[in-house]
């Protein structure tokens, strides 16, 4: 019933002029939403204050807030700064532009705001602890613990000041008065995990292991959620003999963070030392492919491979060692060794040659290891910025464990922490024209345009064509009504083959029975009879899309089959065609209608696809030129500058299509920081 309510509320708000609203109304609408975590659907409120009143500060702050909680801070800051702009003697809007600056790293411009805030509320001390953490990052320490003790002093009854000073104090290595401010948190929250936690950490510093041993299991005792606990304790236990003890340490870690390599790490060398081969290679599998640079992990696994007998795997690692050290003994022997065991004794023979011509001649190749890694180091040049774009794109592209576990308390929807399920990297579609388009109810993207409402006036048509890129499914009753039409449509056709409308009307309906040839046919015919369709033009371009997206896909199937490489070359040379006509329609639609938005969009989905982003970029920049609320175009071109690595144009981008109703952009912004 709740989302009944919500769906019809705010399907009324659309379609309502909200001129005709108080705005106020509206704010406190936007505020509840805000309050019950519906933060897309808050936006959209603050976005229609914003419009009808752009001069007011509340909105843009509230937004900001709205943004913050769904993890954009850099649109949550630019939000607080308009609000600032508007009125700058708002306290929270310097407190949540302070908030949304510390977790983009801009520290100094974090402390600045609090600064402001603390001006008008000099005794804020949700304000003095984010200005401490803002010190403390900016390695402002003796700021961070002034800070703290400030706290202390506004708050006496605070619990866990000490805990918070000992730790910046350990970050100032000064170990002593970190003991000593740790002391006093234990005497005064001796139930609190986490002061023996840091407390331990430093006597394993004093090489205090039978101390820090006793705090770890006080910290573990107290249910840490941190995982370096039980690594640390995992160690020490590994030092004492009590290695299932340990085992089960290393466990807990692995349950608390699936993805900390250090834990594998040490998992692997005890199943190792345990005897457990496979399982500690499959440990160790984790950390080289989680960290391909964790060479000590590789050489670790490719001694278990020896002794598995997995030679080939092993023979891959000890190759994969020395293309970065190309003189590591280590791996002469270990290959030789795995050659001897497949009988390969000759190679095996000169490996092991190679090792002593290394061994015998140790200063010679000292020198030329370190000529090796002067080069390496000099490739890593602006040249390289590809390989650090496919890096950032595959923590985009890759759905992780963490994705796959979060379950949004709200269930399906855009209420809640959306940022954290996972949202795939890939383009909103094209805008085509239909019958059939779904109500996107978030998006604020102006899908009016006065060629398509002149068309349906003139032809009368008993339903309204309009613009989307999201088409309803279509059952076989529709489809079935779809053929019917068609035969209407042909009959008119009989009596009047000179109207180039009915032509264009009759191509809609060939492709929304996917019969593309006949629709372009028809459509070749409208512009034919009407060189100035514009409409047609548009349309004839997105049925040559579709076709060549149904080509990829046969194509996709044939590859593994010898005897199709000539027709798939074949296909190959007419879609380099296909893509030309579709590029020169979309061209003559903007020639004829230069305020028609989405033909620029689709175009720069195409450029998209040729991988041309920085033409795509541009063709994108037009349509949201036309119309600044095009959500779809901000959301693509965030993409396509992600595929350019330039990740602060994405952000503000992705940033602005999740204001404008894109909700899967926050979970892109989330996995690009």
């Amino acid at each position: 019933m709740k989302k009944l309510i919500y769906s019809v509320l705010f399907l009324a708000i659309a379609q309502l002029s909200f001129s005709q609203w108080n705005t106020d109304r509206i704010m406190n609408i936007g505020k509840n939403a805000l309050y019950y975590e519906d933060f897309v659907l808050s936006i959209q409120y603050f976005n229609q204050v914003i419009k009808i009143k752009p001069y007011l500060a509340e909105p843009y702050m509230y937004r900001g807030i709205a943004k913050i909680s769904l993890g954009d801070y850099t649109g949550a800051e630019q939000d607080c700064s308009l609000a600032i702009e508007r009125n700058p003697f708002v306290p929270q809007a310097y407190f949540a532009r302070g908030y949304a600056r510390n977790n983009i790293n801009k520290y100094e411009e974090a402390i600045f705001d609090f600064n402001k805030a603390l001006e008008f509320s000099p005794e804020n001390t949700d304000v003095i602890a984010n200005r401490g953490e803002a010190k403390e990052r900016n390695n402002d320490f003796e700021g961070a613990i002034n800070d703290w003790s400030l706290y202390r002093k506004l708050n006496p009854k605070a619990r866990g000041i000490d805990y918070e000073i000992g730790r910046i104090q350990l970050a100032m290595k000064d170990t002593a008065a970190a003991m000593a401010s740790l002391d006093k948190h234990i005497l005064s929250d001796s139930t609190n995990a986490m002061g023996y936690s840091v407390r331990a950490l430093i006597k394993m510093l004093k090489k205090d292991e039978n101390g820090a041993y006793e705090d770890y299991s006080k910290a573990v005792a107290y249910k840490s959620t941190y995982p370096g606990d039980y690594i640390n304790r995992g160690i020490l236990n590994v030092q004492r003999n009590k290695f299932n003890l340990a085992l089960s340490d290393y466990n807990e870690a692995i349950r608390l963070d699936p993805k900390n390599t250090l834990a594998y790490y040490n998992r692997g060398l005890l199943r190792a030392n345990l005897g457990d081969s496979n399982n500690a290679i499959g440990d160790l599998e984790k950390v080289v492919t989680a960290d391909t640079t964790n060479y000590e992990a590789r050489l670790q696994k490719a001694y278990m491979e020896l002794k598995v007998g997995d030679m080939t795997a092993a023979i891959n690692d000890f190759n994969f060692i020395l293309k970065k050290y190309p003189f590591f003994v280590p791996a002469y022997y270990g290959i030789a060794d795995a050659k001897s065991a497949t009988g390969r004794k000759k190679e095996a023979d000169q490996y092991r040659s190679l090792a002593s011509e290394i061994i015998n001649n140790k200063d010679y190749y000292k020198r030329k290891q370190n000529l090796v890694a002067k080069n390496q180091i000099a490739k890593e040049t602006p040249a390289n910025d590809l390989k650090k774009s496919v890096n950032l794109l595959e923590k985009l592209i890759v759905r992780d464990t963490d994705d796959q576990k979060y379950e949004n308390k709200y269930g399906e929807g855009v209420r809640g922490e959306i940022q954290n399920s996972f949202a795939d990297l890939k383009n909103e579609r094209n805008f085509e024209l239909n019958y059939f388009a779904r109500v996107q109810e978030t998006r604020r993207t102006n899908t009016y345009h006065p060629l398509i409402s002149r068309f349906n006036g003139e032809n009368m048509l008993s339903s309204s064509l309009k613009i989307t890129n999201d088409v309803v499914t279509f059952t076989a009753d529709l489809i079935n009504s779809r053929f019917d039409e068609i035969n209407k449509l042909t009959e008119r056709i009989k009596n009047n083959p000179e109207d180039a409308n009915l032509y264009f009307l009759r191509a809609l309906e060939f492709s929304h029975v996917q019969d593309y040839s006949s629709a372009i046919d028809d459509l070749n015919h409208a512009i034919t009879l009407h060189t100035d369709f514009t409409l047609a033009y548009f349309t004839r371009a997105n049925l040559r899309c579709k076709m060549i997206e149904y080509q990829n896909y046969n194509q996709n199937e044939e590859k593994s089959d010898e005897k199709n490489k000539t027709n798939i070359a074949v296909k190959d040379e007419s879609n380099k065609l296909n893509y030309e006509l579709i590029i020169r329609d979309y061209d003559k639609t903007t020639d004829l209608a230069p305020d028609f938005s989405f033909a620029y969009y689709n175009k720069a989905n195409i450029l998209c696809s040729l991988k041309n982003y920085k033409s795509a970029i541009i063709a994108y920049s037009k349509a949201i030129e036309i119309d600044p609320d095009f959500a779809e175009a901000y959301f693509n071109r965030g993409i396509a500058y992600l595929y350019l690595n330039d990740q602060a144009n994405a952000n503000l981008d992705l940033s602005k299509s999740g204001e404008l109703g894109i909700f899967q952009s926050y979970s892109i912004i989330k996995r690009i920081k």
